[in-house]
Formats: structure tokens, C-alpha cells, sequence
């Protein structure tokens, strides 16, 4: 019987990122598990500039080293993937499942004169909480930036409510520099801001926005079923949204049908938790038996862990939508055999007729 051979097969390091220099090279090495016998190689960007070596094989183990050597330029700039790969070779005499895999090597290539890119780092958080802000500014180009400045713009509703400027800083190619700041506690109201991120050097000035939020301790209720039919039993959804910047535990919400201060029916909502900033919607069915149609009082008492808010809105019940009865038809083959049959009964009685009318004129 022909052996089945499977084996799975490891590379390490999976992945290897590599900033482009003219002229340099970058030696790498790899090691290999789970195998028979393999063949190492390179694909993608820059393997044409890569040499293979096989350092060591063992029985279920092997090591072998990845020579990159990187060219006087390179076109385009940005960012590069060379994968290394390692393939079994199939042994003979056997039914081969031929197990392969690869890592890669990211290069990233610098950009033609001045080119800087910048990313925000800033996160939601609760009313009574510091923010804090983090810039991250790369000098992504082939010339070093020797000034440059950042200006951080808080807005709420498109306008500006906050300004910060950073120190006048340099930035060699391939470098980076991070800014850091952080907005009081006691500054922004719970809301939803954006901050925006100017960045001015010699080079062609670049802008970042990022969203964030300042919870407050509170359930929103965002939509509901504003209209049921009356003795039906109805689904129903309500839809509310957490603005807290924590899990609020165990929200739940007692419905009312209201005519002035008398309760016509009433429903309370299974528990949920809400994670932060989470809208959630509570479905269940709504019984409105003996309910007459009219305009009514909705009322939501919303209970969050050991909160309570009481909300009032509308809702109508109305008539149920019954179907017309449909009236019996005739298919249109029976139609086709009735007047065929009628012609066929015409033409009976107009021979019978015509062949008296003779009979009469022989005798």
C-alpha cells in the first residue's frame, strides 16, 4: 500500500518590516519546523534582489538565511511585500499532501523630497476623565524635515472650541516624532467631538480628524413601535443607545398605555446589558385585547443599574388591515368548453331545424 504522507510545516519570524536604504543589506535568518526536505525562495516585491542560503537541515527541523540586497532607488514609494517561502519537496513512492508556507518582508520605500504623514491617537472617554492625545508624525520622504509644528483643533458642531499648538520640531527621514498632550477633565461637557490635527512643514501640509466621545451616565431611548392594531397581539421593538463610555448592567423598561392617568395595558421588557456607546433594540409581542382605537399616552420608565428615567410619548392603535375576499373565478379554460358547448348546441338546433324545413318542402 502506497503511504499517505501529511505534514504541517512553521516559519519563524512570520513577518519582518524593513525601511528601503540605497545600497544596503539586510540579512535575515529563518527557521523552519515540521518537514521532510524543503526548498526555500522569495516572491513579490525585491525578490530579484534577494540570495537564498541553506544554513542547516535536520530530520524535523532546518534554518536557512535571506540575503536582501537594496538597489541605488526603487519605483514607487510606499510600501513593499516580499514573501519567503519554504515548499517540501514530494518523496518518492508516496501520495504526497505537499505542505508549504511563507512570511513576509514589508519594505516600506521612501517618498521623492519632502512627504510627512501623521496619525491621532485619542479615545473616548467618561465626563470627570482627563483625555488624552497622542500624535504620531512619520518623515516618509527622502529629505529630513528640520521644522515643523502641529495644530490640534477641538470642534463640537463643526466649531472650534479648543486650540493646541505643539513646539517647533525636526524629523530625519524614516523618523517619526510623537506629541502628547491631554485636555483637563473639566473642560468638554459629555458629547461628541472631533479633533483635528494640522500639520505644517516644508513640505505640502497634511490634515488628520478623529471622532471622540464624552459619556455621561445615561440610556437614551433612540426608536419604538409607534403604531398596533387593536385586539391583536402585536410585536413590538423599542431601540435604545448607551451613552456611558463603561457596560451598563441589567436595563430593562416598564410600557404603559395610557388614557389620562388610567393604565389600559401595561408590558415590562426582559433585561439586557449594554457595552459602551452600544444601541440595542428589546423586542417582544404586545397584547391589545379589548384596547379601542384611538390616540394614546406611551409611557417608558427606564430602569439602568440602579437609575431610573421616565419618558412620555405617543402611540396609536388602530384597526387591523383585513384582507378583501376574493370573489370565485372561472379559469379560462372553462370558459373556452361553455362556449363551445353553446356553439355546439346552436349548431344542433340549427340542423335539426333546417332538416325539418326540407322534409316539409318534399312532402
Amino acid at each position: 500500500m502506497t503511504p499517505v504522507i501529511v505534514c504541517a510545516i512553521g516559519i519563524s519570524p512570520a513577518d519582518a518590516y524593513l525601511q528601503f536604504v540605497p545600497n544596503h543589506e539586510y540579512v535575515i535568518d529563518y527557521s523552519i519546523s515540521g518537514y521532510r526536505d524543503f526548498e526555500f525562495y522569495t516572491e513579490g516585491a525585491f525578490s530579484e534582489f534577494t540570495t537564498v542560503e541553506t544554513i542547516s537541515k535536520g530530520p524535523s527541523s532546518g534554518n536557512f538565511r535571506v540575503y536582501l540586497n537594496m538597489p541605488e532607488d526603487y519605483d514607487p514609494p510606499g510600501k513593499h511585500r516580499m514573501y519567503v517561502a519554504a515548499r517540501e519537496k514530494p518523496s518518492p513512492g508516496a501520495v504526497n499532501t505537499i505542505a508549504a508556507i511563507r512570511g513576509f518582508i514589508e519594505i516600506d520605500v521612501p517618498y521623492p523630497g519632502y512627504y510627512a504623514v501623521l496619525d491621532i491617537g485619542v479615545n473616548d472617554v467618561n465626563e470627570g476623565e482627563p483625555i488624552y492625545i497622542t500624535v504620531h508624525v512619520k518623515n516618509k520622504g527622502k529629505l529630513n524635515i528640520s521644522h515643523a509644528t502641529l495644530q490640534l483643533s477641538v470642534l463640537s458642531d463643526d466649531k472650534v472650541i479648543k486650540t493646541i499648538n505643539s513646539e517647533s520640531f525636526a524629523i530625519e527621514t524614516n523618523g517619526g516624532y510623537a506629541f502628547q498632550t491631554t485636555i483637563p477633565e473639566s473642560e468638554l461637557k459629555p458629547g461628541i467631538y472631533k479633533l483635528k490635527a494640522g500639520l505644517f512643514y516644508e513640505g505640502e501640509p497634511r490634515e488628520e480628524t478623529e471622532e471622540f466621545r464624552v459619556g455621561t451616565f445615561d440610556v437614551d431611548i433612540v426608536n419604538y413601535t409607534r403604531k398596533m392594531f387593536n385586539n391583536s397581539i402585536n410585536p413590538f421593538e423599542i431601540e435604545v443607545e448607551s451613552r456611558w463610555n463603561n457596560r451598563i448592567d441589567t436595563v430593562y423598561m416598564d410600557l404603559s398605555i395610557k388614557n389620562g392617568s388610567a393604565v389600559i395595558s401595561s408590558v415590562k421588557t426582559p433585561p439586557f446589558d449594554l457595552i459602551p456607546w452600544q444601541r440595542r433594540v428589546s423586542s417582544f409581542y404586545w397584547n391589545t385585547a379589548g384596547i379601542p382605537v384611538g390616540e394614546y399616552d406611551l409611557e417608558i420608565i427606564l430602569h439602568y443599574d440602579d437609575e431610573t428615567k421616565t419618558e412620555n410619548r405617543k402611540i396609536y392603535i388602530v384597526e387591523p388591515l383585513y384582507p378583501e375576499e376574493e370573489k370565485p373565478t372561472i379559469p379560462i379554460s372553462t370558459v373556452i368548453l361553455l362556449v363551445i358547448a353553446v356553439l355546439l348546441v346552436i349548431f344542433n338546433i340549427y340542423f335539426v331545424l333546417q332538416r325539418k324545413k326540407n322534409k316539409e318542402k318534399n312532402s
